[in-house]
């Protein structure tokens, strides 16, 4: 399970330093991809291709919602292994769809880990505050 918030920068090479905490849930292997809302979405390798079974399930095979499907969640997809100091390397292409800089948020989310753009994290957060006042434990569907 990941938790907690973290704001890393990435050095001049573009690499992320994953938060201590996370190192030894991560260190098989990740997966990082397009996340919803123009985040990016790092998990290990293996609960990435689980979860990607389950997600292409819920659609029907051959139509267009199968197939932007899976362009989204495996054109960019860049498999890694954390180096010895626990880094990793967020190409151009996964900088650019989650607008990215030097700056980042890092948050655990349970299952996985959510890279943002500072100002689109905070805004989101701002602005789903009431959704989590409202929320009602029957009315989520976990996928």
């Amino acid at each position: 399970m990941f938790i907690g918030t973290n704001y890393p920068k990435l050095d001049e090479k573009f690499r992320l330093i994953l938060p201590a905490k996370y190192r030894e849930s991560l260190a098989g292997g990740v997966v990082l991809t397009k996340g919803q809302e123009n985040c990016l979405v790092l998990m290990p390798k293996e609960a990435f291709f689980e979860r990607a079974e389950t997600i292409l399930g819920t659609a029907t095979l051959g139509t267009s919602q199968y197939r932007n499907l899976s362009r989204h969640l495996f054109s960019l997809a860049d498999t890694q292994t954390p180096d010895g100091q626990g880094r990793i390397l967020i190409s151009a292409e996964l900088r650019a769809w989650a607008d990215l800089s030097r700056e980042l948020v890092v948050a655990g989310v349970g299952r996985t880990i959510e890279i943002w753009n500072p100002e689109k994290y905070a805004a989101l957060m701002e602005g789903s505050a009431e959704d989590f006042a409202n929320y009602n434990e029957g009315e989520v569907k976990q996928i």
